[in-house]
């Protein structure tokens, strides 16, 4: 067999006919591209944290359970949340559809 047929089109050295003829591949990847900023973003992804709904005299407010100090903190809103002791977190509800 060929390298080409041996060697997966992702790994280097796939086009070695090509390289040896002189020429150069028709196939070539781009070393960046358009959407890897939006899929991959230099920022770790933030934790989450599950809500659980409390009807307080005044308003509805969700507590949750701080991913980092454990302890139960109270927001009157979803998404991302700065907690009392320094966490940064999104709060959000689990998807129904996804399995426990």
């Amino acid at each position: 067999m060929t390298q080409n047929a041996e060697t997966p089109r992702a790994e280097s050295g796939a086009f070695h006919e090509d390289s040896a003829a002189g020429g150069k591949s028709a196939a070539t990847v781009p070393e960046t591209s358009p959407q890897s900023d939006a899929l991959f973003s230099a920022e770790p992804s933030l934790a989450v944290a599950r809500p659980v709904p409390m009807q307080t005299s005044g308003r509805l407010e969700f507590a949750a359970r701080c991913p980092e100090c454990r302890a139960w903190h109270r927001h009157i809103g979803l998404g991302e949340k700065d907690a009392p002791c320094g966490a940064h977190y999104r709060l959000e509800f689990a998807n129904k559809g996804a399995s426990a």
